[in-house]
C-alpha cells in the first residue's frame, strides 16, 4: 500500500469551490518550517491570510492530552498490547489486512484531528483546512469529521503559485492560539510512546515502537507470535515517523526536519504559546471507533509475475536484486503491487536507474544522428552533382556504336558503382530528413512473412535452420508496415551473414495489450562487448570492407524510435547475438507527430 498512490486529497477542489462568504480556517501542522524552508512560518502564515483564510492557526497541541488517554486506554482495556492509533495509514493497514488486530487498536484520534474536532465544536459552520505533512491525514478527516479537509505542503505550494503570491515578499503574521494546552505534536518515531511513559508514570512500562512499512509489519508478525512483551506499540507508516513523510520534499533528514519544527515551536515567545484555556462547557471529543474492513488481495498468476518482472529488468529466479528501495519485502511483491496498480513502475529503483541510462543513450545517439544529418544535408549535394555526371558521361560512352565490347564492359561496371555510390549517398540523406510515415492497422504476422519471404532464399542457401515462436492469432498494431519491413529485414540479414557456416535462427513473436515484442536471435559470431554500445552509429559495421555501409541498423533504430518503441540487443561473442524489438499497439496519440501535413 503506497501513500502517496493510495490517498487522494480533495483539499484543492474544496478550497476552490468554497464561497468567500464562508468562514475557511487554516489548522497547520508544526512540521511547516520543515517542509517549506525557504520560508520563515510566520511569512507562509501571512500567505494564507492572502489566499483568503479568516484564522490561520498552529496545530500544535493535543499530544500531553492524548497520553493522558493512553494512559486511561491501557489501563481499562483487556486487549494488551495497546496499538497506538496515531498514524492514519497504520490504522488502515491493521483494518484491512491484520483484522485480528483491530481490537488491539487505542479508540483515540490521531492530534491533529484532536485539535480540528476542538476546532469544529468552537466555531461550527466554518471549513476548516487541516495542512499537514500526512498522506493519510485526508482519510481519517473524511472518516471522523466532515467539515473539515486536507491540504498537503505541496499542494500549498501549488496554491501560492498559481495565485502568483511568493511568501518571501508578504508581511508576516503571526499564528494565532488554539487556547488548548502547552503540548507539542509526534514529530519522530517514539514521540507518542515518550509522552505516554511520562504520564503513565511506571518505571516498567517499556513500549515497542517502529516505523517504516518492513519494520512495522514485523513488529506485528512478532506480535502476532506471541513475541512482545510491551504494553504499548507505537508504528509508523513512514519512516523515521511523521517527519520522514513522503508529502514532505526536500533532502533534510528526518532528524534535520523533527529538528527544526522543535526549534520553530521553542522559539515562539511564552506570552503567544498556547495556555490551558478550555471553556468549561466544551468536551474535547479524543475517541475513534476502528472496524475490520478485510480486503482480499488478488493473487496474479505466475506468469504474469514473471512478465512483470521482466518489464523491470528484474530476473524472475533472481533474490540478489531485493534492494527494498521501494518499501516491499521482494522484488515479488513489489511486482504484485504494481499488477492491483498500487504503487508506479518508477518505484522500483534499479528498473529507474536503467530507465534513466536508456534515456540518456537515446538523447546521445538522438544528438549524434542529428549531427551527422546535418552533415549529410551539406555534402550531399556537393557529391551528388559529380556523380550525376560521371553517370551521364559512362551511359554517353556505353551508347557509341564505335565502342569494344571490353570497354563496354568496364563501363557497365563503372555505371554500377556510381549507382551503388548514389543509393549510399541517398541513405546518408535518409538521416537528415523524416521519411513521412504511414500508419495503419495491420497484423503483424502480414509484415513479418513478407520480410522472411525476401531473407528465406539466402537462410536456405546457407544452411540456416529457422524457428518460428509466435502467439496463433493474429497480431494487430497501428504502425507503419514498410518501415518495420525495413527494420527487420536489416534483423534477419545482419544473423544470416554473422552465419556464414549456418546455424539457428530464432524468431519469436509475444503481445500484451500494451506492446509487441519480437527477439531475433542467431548461433553467429556474436558481437565483442567494446563494439554494443556504437552498433546504432552512422556507418559503425563489423563486417569485411565492401559488405555493408553501417547504415542499416542505425536506420532499423530510427524506424523504431518514429514508433515510439526500443530496440535492443545482447550478445556472447562467439555464440551469437540478440536483437528485442519493443513496439507500442497503439500510437494514435504520435500520428501527427511523425507524418507531417
Amino acid at each position: 500500500m503506497c501513500p502517496e498512490r493510495h490517498y487522494r486529497s480533495s483539499g484543492l477542489e474544496t478550497f476552490a469551490s468554497t464561497s468567500t462568504s464562508a468562514k475557511k480556517i487554516a489548522l497547520v501542522s508544526p512540521l511547516l518550517p520543515a517542509a517549506m524552508v525557504e520560508y520563515e512560518p510566520e511569512k507562509i502564515a501571512g500567505a494564507l491570510y492572502q489566499l483568503g483564510f479568516d484564522q490561520v492557526l498552529l496545530a500544535d497541541s493535543g499530544l500531553q492530552l492524548l497520553a493522558q488517554n493512553y494512559v486511561l486506554e491501557l489501563k481499562n482495556s483487556p486487549n494488551h498490547p495497546l496499538i497506538a492509533s496515531h498514524c492514519p495509514p497504520m490504522v488502515e493497514y491493521i483494518e484491512k489486512f491484520c483484522a485480528d488486530l483491530v481490537p488491539h487498536l487505542a479508540r483515540l484520534v490521531s492530534p491533529e484531528l484532536a485539535c480540528a474536532r476542538y476546532l469544529a465544536e468552537r466555531m461550527p459552520r466554518s471549513k476548516i483546512f487541516v495542512i499537514t505533512a500526512c498522506p493519510g491525514k485526508a482519510r481519517e478527516l473524511e472518516r471522523n469529521l466532515a467539515e473539515a479537509f486536507s491540504l498537503s505542503f505541496s499542494e500549498l505550494a501549488r496554491l501560492l503559485s498559481e495565485k502568483a503570491l511568493d511568501p518571501g515578499k508578504i508581511p508576516r503574521r503571526e499564528f494565532q492560539n488554539l487556547d488548548l494546552d502547552s503540548g507539542s505534536m509526534p514529530f519522530v518515531a517514539g514521540d507518542l510512546a515518550k509522552a505516554v511513559g511520562e504520564a503513565f508514570g511506571q518505571p516498567h512500562f517499556k513500549p515497542v515502537f517502529g516505523s517504516g512499512f518492513i519494520e512495522a509489519r514485523r513488529i506485528l508478525e512478532s506480535f502476532r507470535l506471541g513475541e512482545l512483551k510491551s504494553e504499548l506499540l507505537e508504528l509508523s507508516f513512514c519512516t523515521g515517523g511523521c517527519a520522514g513523510s513522503p508529502w514532505i520534499e526536500n533532502r533534510l533528514s528526518v532528524w534535520q526536519r523533527a529538528e527544526l519544527a522543535r526549534n520553530f515551536l521553542k522559539s515562539k515567545k511564552a506570552a503567544q504559546r498556547n495556555k490551558l484555556k478550555l471553556i468549561p462547557t466544551l468536551e474535547i471529543r479524543l475517541g475513534a471507533e476502528f472496524r475490520p474492513q478485510r480486503m482480499q488481495l488478488s493473487e496474479p498468476g505466475s506468469e504474469k509475475l514473471r512478465q512483470t518482472l521482466s518489464r523491470l529488468g528484474i530476473p524472475a529466479d533472481s533474490r540478489s536484486s531485493n534492494c527494498q528501495v521501494c518499501g516491499y519485502g521482494s522484488c515479488e511483491e513489489f511486482a504484485k503491487a504494481l499488477l492491483r496498480e498500487e504503487v508506479e513502475p518508477n518505484y522500483c529503483f534499479p528498473a529507474l536507474a536503467r530507465k534513466l541510462t536508456r534515456l540518456d543513450e537515446k538523447y546521445l545517439r538522438s544528438e549524434r544522428l542529428a549531427s551527422i544529418g546535418q552533415i549529410a544535408a551539406g555534402l550531399a549535394h556537393e557529391v551528388n552533382n559529380p556523380l550525376g555526371l560521371a553517370s551521364g558521361y559512362a551511359q554517353t560512352l556505353l551508347n557509341d556504336p564505335k565502342l569494344g565490347a571490353s570497354h563496354k564492359e568496364v563501363l557497365g561496371l563503372i555505371r554500377d558503382e556510381i549507382s551503388n555510390a548514389a543509393g549510399i549517398i541517398q541513405n546518408f540523406l535518409n538521416l537528415s530528413r523524416e521519411r513521412p510515415a504511414h500508419f495503419s492497422k495491420v497484423n503483424f504476422y502480414d509484415v513479418l512473412a513478407a520480410t522472411l519471404r525476401l531473407v528465406a532464399p539466402r537462410l536456405e542457401a546457407s544452411a540456416i535452420v529457422l524457428n518460428l515462436d509466435y502467439v496463433p492469432e493474429p497480431v494487430v498494431l497501428e504502425c507503419d508496415p514498410y518501415g518495420l519491413q525495413q527494420v527487420f529485414t536489416n534483423l534477419l540479414l545482419n544473423s544470416w551473414q554473422a552465419m556464414p557456416n549456418g546455424g539457428k535462427l530464432y524468431v519469436s513473436v509475444k503481445a500484451d495489450a500494451d506492446q509487441v515484442i519480437v527477439k531475433v536471435r542467431d548461433t553467429g559470431t556474436g558481437i565483442k562487448p567494446e563494439h554494443i554500445p556504437q552498433l546504432f552509429d552512422p556507418f559503425f559495421t563489423t563486417k569485411p570492407s565492401g559488405q555493408g555501409t553501417g547504415l542499416g541498423l542505425t536506420m532499423a533504430y530510427k524506424i523504431i524510435e518514429q514508433h515510439g518503441g526500443d530496440i535492443r540487443v545482447r550478445s556472447e561473442y562467439g555464440k551469437g547475438a540478440e536483437f528485442t524489438v519493443s513496439i507500442p499497439r497503439s500510437l494514435g496519440r504520435r500520428i501527427s507527430e511523425v507524418s507531417p501535413g
